[in-house]
């Protein structure tokens, strides 16, 4: 009776061990997501096919109990859009929902995926991104739809992510060294404050002196921003995994989160140099 009772503990181990991550697949129409459907909370595997004109990505915000869809709306619309006079918007944003994190911007006719863990709760799914040219927020063209997490957790873990990138307050804790081309990273946040990521290449003949000491403002900037990666934004606690394809170079990361002073954390020291070689 132990040996049976035993084995079956093990049968049970091993099923749980191997759970793969649940598939959420999404489509970008040009009026929003479609493709929603139940979420069980635990690992998701988020798939995102843009069928639209337009740059789209997907952020997964857990909003607060008490805050409403159109609270949420109002305040995540100065963190795209900064104006002098919400210099705190990253700050209050953090206080009325917790940012699980997302995908990068799927180009039209790409894909992207990412792998989140999501917690039981009431969401809201919306695009952070931002047409330079209209000035137009992709959640107000309908990027911003509710979503409902429900229990029990899973326990259906990712593969181990082939490079770690830790964001803590207010530095990154990166790899050592890093191979050119696609690999997957695990982005986690350790710190108190909302981080996020930004990954450009410095310009040939610059260096991370040129990043950090800011220049006199007079010419191009030592980074190529039109090629960067630019990652979700997490709060404290979370962590999600990316496919990144980075080739060979130089490259400054950076954190450009505002904190309740309104000071940028790359000006509090969260610049850093990685090289892929």
């Amino acid at each position: 009776m132990n040996q049976i009772r035993a084995l079956t503990l093990l049968a049970l181990a091993l099923g749980s061990a191997s759970a793969a991550p649940a598939v959420l697949s999404l489509t970008a129409t040009g009026k929003g997501y479609a493709g929603l459907g139940a979420v069980q909370a635990g690992h998701v595997q988020v798939n995102l096919k843009n069928a639209s004109k337009t740059v789209v990505d997907i952020g997964f915000f857990r909003l607060r109990p008490g805050v409403t869809d159109a609270q949420f709306k109002a305040a995540l619309l100065p963190v795209l859009m900064p104006t002098p006079q919400a210099r705190d918007a990253d700050y209050k944003l953090s206080k009325i929902a917790d940012v699980l994190g997302g995908t990068v911007n799927a180009l039209p006719g790409g894909s992207v995926s990412a792998v989140l863990h999501l917690t039981p709760g009431r969401y809201i799914i919306a695009s952070t991104f931002i047409d330079e040219t209209t000035h137009k927020a992709a959640l107000s063209e309908g990027y911003f739809q509710p979503l409902t997490v429900t229990g029990p957790l899973l326990n259906n873990p990712p593969k181990p992510a082939d490079y770690a990138l830790k964001m803590v307050d207010y530095r990154f804790e990166l790899p050592a060294r890093v191979t050119p081309g696609t690999h997957t990273w695990h982005l986690s946040n350790s710190g108190q404050e909302l981080h996020f990521a930004v990954i450009a290449k410095l310009l040939p003949g610059k260096t991370i002196k040129d990043v950090t000491m800011g220049g006199d403002g007079a010419g191009p900037p030592p980074l190529d921003f039109e090629h960067a990666v630019f990652s979700p934004a997490l709060t404290s606690g979370q962590a999600q995994d990316l496919s990144l394809n980075l080739s060979a170079g130089t490259y400054a990361v950076m954190c450009f989160v505002r904190s309740k002073s309104g000071v940028e954390h790359a000006q509090m020291g969260m610049v850093q140099e990685l090289r892929v070689k």
